[in-house]
């Protein structure tokens, strides 16, 4: 594999849910890739469903940016009184909401 192929390489995805509103991020989100991820989750805002369920489970690291976009996502919702929801989360993943006090947030339990 080249190296020009390796940088271009999606580090990320997000896949569709079994249901409408649902998805899977999968992969690592840092600032290099929080705008495309920004663009799909908007995608799926977008479908008008009352919550939106995430599962991170395949999440294997995400920054501050990334953060920072759930909680977007998650003020946006709110704003049309809607929900987000995330349903599973990988343990890599669950302790950087733990550090960052942010699972309560979004409803995980302890």
């Amino acid at each position: 594999m080249s190296s020009e192929s390796e940088s271009n390489a999606q580090t990320w995805g997000l896949k569709p849910g079994p249901t409408p509103g649902s998805a899977s991020l999968v992969g690592e989100i840092d600032f290099s890739v929080t705008p495309k991820v920004r663009k799909a989750l908007m995608g799926v805002i977008e479908t008008g469903t009352p919550e939106v369920a995430l599962d991170l489970s395949g999440l294997d690291y995400i920054d501050s940016s990334g953060l920072a976009l759930l909680i977007e996502a998650r003020k946006i919702l709110l704003e049309s009184k809607r929900t987000l929801r995330i349903v599973a989360i990988s343990s890599q993943v669950r302790k950087i909401f733990n550090l960052t006090q942010l699972g309560e947030l979004f409803g995980l339990p302890d």
